[in-house]
């Protein structure tokens, strides 16, 4: 490699000169230094430590400030002085990604709040932003005709400078442009990228005469913005907006918790659709050509009672098809507000957000936000705790077990629980905190008991006094903490993830049974205490009210008594992650063709895994289909079914409770063991039943369901060996512990 490299750099230097020094360091450091994060056999840190002084030779050191990317120069410092402990600290907090830290103006110069940024010893350049990091961020934000004007309202900024008073010079290079600041701050509406790399202020209101935007209704705008030194230009496209042909929507409100859909050509009632929700109107008029829908702002989606709409991009549809919304509306877009639904128009409709107050639903205002939680200072609650699920979407699993004991236990107590949005169906007794406002970030820094089944924010502060339960969600099986991540992440790195960012915030963990406290000393060196003698999330498989449950569920899915109920569930796959909690469906079984082949007699339950949901895929009910991907209590989908097909997921433990058979549909076993997230123990001794690798056995397996018998010995051994503390008290049992945590 080295030969060809040198080889390589000869014919460039007799095609055009010997590179500049800092040339090839500008070119070739950084892009190692991205690599770090991934150096599994520490080829990457020996190469970097071997080259660096060839780089630096003869670097101009003052060029090299505004050449070299501001966290290549925080690496640089820190190789150049030898300690790789500091630079895999500020890699494991976030280096790469400078879009996450504070910048602003220090000196004159353009500087980023970069890990070491309060540590004096390092010099106040390497934070300087380069030029290629102030280049210019710039978007359309709305933009109409008004008589014979056209107006549009933009973004114009520096990529990653957000400090007050870093409101840069907008030049507007395009002759006949009019161009006014106006500092408008509802970031939340903005493209993400732009939101998430432009301080919110940097927007100006854009007026010209229609007659400059040309015959093609279109007008390329140049501009320019300063600030401190730095030019960036760049180029805005702003077009006429165009009416649809056909059936339109002309407005859209929230109005007194319904939503109010104006337009014109339907001369039937519309729906209000989302990837997890269908509105009817309750209203619809028409006069002329014109139409009046209203949806109302609440739905009872699972029977648990009319609670609002969730948070999601929302489509009028009509006769299958989405109906566009009318120029001005898609290109001059309205921020609407009514309680507790918060969203705006977009392109396709209507999108409602998480209802947080307009500074809370930037990246910045979060910013801000994290950093006055972990200052504060104040008296720890003894008699409030806080619970969240996954990442807020719903209130189950252990902790929903868990706030129902402590609530029976003393009616007083303070339960919050953080949801996404209003939409959630709580527990009795629970006071909703939407995550990421000021009263969320409250209740996380005063409440004495922490329950999770996902790791805390890196942001997390636990004060004295405060108690963090993990309960995690499932029994472990699949591969997890170091021996996972080292797979895939330099050792360092790995040992960050496994301790520092997870198992450092315990205080105490739960567990299905005592010998499952050794895959988490080798995953995570926990040696703290656990809770070791059942998770609570099982506990109302053998309520006193399971057979009402089950009763009930299957009645709101409309499953017959005569029906045979098939649960059809599986886990994610990382190949198909996007790494943002959000995973595409493996696509492994073609559920409606399962359906067809089972006819009337069977109905499949379908569960996607909630990171397939996240990503907005659903296989849609019908055929003998019931998606219950977003049904918000998994243990209702058990007791409702008579049978279950499953993967690697372990609901296979829970589910095994009932008695009830189970098929092992694993057509990848050897890709997912192998090259995917691989298992702690092997597959077979946690899978009770057939295993199956074609999907055309399924089907006679579900209709005769006599070969369960052949699987009985390996049943019970599977709960002796997993469920024996899973007895409908678990929650007893931790509460217990919880409350007696000082005595």
């Amino acid at each position: 490699m080295g030969k060809l490299r040198s080889l390589t750099r000869r014919v460039r230097d007799l095609a055009t000169g010997p590179a500049k020094p800092l040339d090839v360091l500008a070119r070739e450091f950084p892009a190692l230094v991205r690599k770090l994060p991934k150096d599994l056999d520490g080829s990457v840190e020996a190469q970097l430590r071997e080259r660096l002084p060839e780089w630096l030779d003869g670097v101009d050191r003052a060029a090299l400030v505004r050449r070299v990317p501001s966290w290549a120069k925080v690496a640089l410092h820190h190789l150049e002085n030898d300690d790789l402990d500091a630079l895999h600290a500020a890699l494991d907090h976030g280096l790469l990604d400078v879009r996450q830290f504070a910048a602003g103006l220090h000196e004159g110069e353009p500087v980023v709040h970069l890990p070491g940024w309060d540590d004096p010893s390092i010099p106040r350049e390497t934070f300087v932003l380069a030029t290629s990091e102030t280049r210019f961020a710039g978007e359309v934000v709305r933009a109409r005709v008004v008589d014979d004007r056209f107006e549009a309202v933009v973004r114009a900024g520096f990529a990653h400078i957000d400090a007050d008073g870093a409101v840069p010079e907008l030049v507007v290079v395009t002759p006949g442009v009019r161009a006014e600041w106006i500092g408008e701050t509802s970031g939340h509406r903005g493209g993400a990228a732009m939101w998430r790399e432009t301080y919110d202020r940097s927007t100006w209101a854009i007026e010209l005469p229609l007659s400059r935007m040309g015959p093609e209704q279109a007008l390329d705008l140049e501009v320019e913005v300063r600030l401190a030194g730095r030019t960036a230009g760049g180029r805005l496209d702003l077009v006429v907006p165009a009416d649809p042909i056909g059936p339109a929507i002309d407005g859209i409100d929230l109005e007194r918790g319904t939503i109010v859909v104006r337009g014109r050509g339907l001369t039937t009632a519309p729906t209000l659709e989302s990837a997890s929700v269908t509105v009817t109107a309750d209203e619809f008029s028409r006069l002329g050509s014109s139409f009046r829908a209203v949806f109302p702002g609440t739905a009872d989606r699972w029977g648990r009672g009319l609670l609002p709409l969730p948070v999601g991009d929302y489509a009028v549809i009509a006769d299958g098809q989405p109906v566009p919304l009318a120029a001005e509306l898609v290109d001059w877009p309205a921020d609407l507000a009514d309680g507790p639904l918060v969203g705006h128009t977009t392109h396709d409709g209507l999108r409602l957000i998480k209802p947080r107050l307009p500074d809370e639903n930037t990246m910045y205002g979060q910013r801000y936000l994290r950093e006055a939680y972990e200052a504060l200072e104040a008296p720890v609650d003894a008699r409030a705790a806080m619970f969240q699920c996954y990442w807020a979407e719903v209130a189950t699993d252990s902790q929903a077990a868990i706030h129902r004991e402590l609530r029976r236990r003393d009616p007083r107590l303070r339960l919050y629980w953080g949801t996404v949005d209003h939409s959630v169906a709580l527990p009795e007794g629970a006071k909703r905190v939407i995550a990421g406002t000021r009263e969320w970030y409250s209740a996380l820094a005063t409440s004495k008991f922490l329950v999770k089944n996902t790791e805390v924010g890196a942001y997390t502060r636990l004060r004295p006094g405060q108690v963090y339960l993990q309960t995690f969600h499932g029994q472990p099986f699949k591969r997890m903490g170091r021996p996972d991540f080292v797979r895939r992440m330099a050792p360092w790195r790995a040992e960050y993830e496994a301790t520092t960012r997870r198992s450092a915030y315990w205080d105490v963990i739960c567990l299905p049974y005592p010998e499952a406290a050794e895959f988490y000393r080798e995953a995570y060196d926990w040696d703290g205490p656990a809770f070791d003698h059942g998770l609570p999330r099982t506990d109302s498989l053998l309520a006193d009210d399971a057979a009402e449950v089950r009763r009930r569920t299957r009645r709101l899915l409309g499953i017959r008594d005569d029906q045979t109920a098939v649960l059809h569930a599986t886990t994610w796959r990382e190949d198909l992650s996007r790494g943002d909690n959000t995973s595409a469906d493996p696509g492994l079984l073609d559920v409606k063709a399962l359906a067809e082949q089972l006819g009337d007699d069977v109905v499949v339950l379908q569960r996607s895994h909630h990171s397939v949901a996240r990503s907005d895929q659903r296989h849609g009910s019908g055929g003998g289909v019931v998606d219950v991907t977003d049904h918000p209590e998994i243990n209702d989908l058990v007791l409702a079914a008579d049978l279950a097909i499953f993967d690697y997921t372990s609901l296979r433990f829970d589910f095994a409770i009932t008695g009830k058979p189970m098929i092992f549909f694993v057509p990848d076993l050897e890709k997912y063991e192998n090259e995917l997230r691989g298992f702690l123990f092997p597959f077979e001794e946690s899978a009770p039943g057939p295993v199956v690798r074609d999907s055309g056995e399924l089907a006679g397996l579900v209709r005769d369901t006599s070969w369960a018998a052949e699987h009985a010995d390996a049943y019970a051994a599977f709960n002796e060996r997993f469920n024996r503390f899973h007895d409908g008290h678990a929650a007893e049992r931790v509460v217990d512990g919880l409350l007696g945590w000082d005595a």
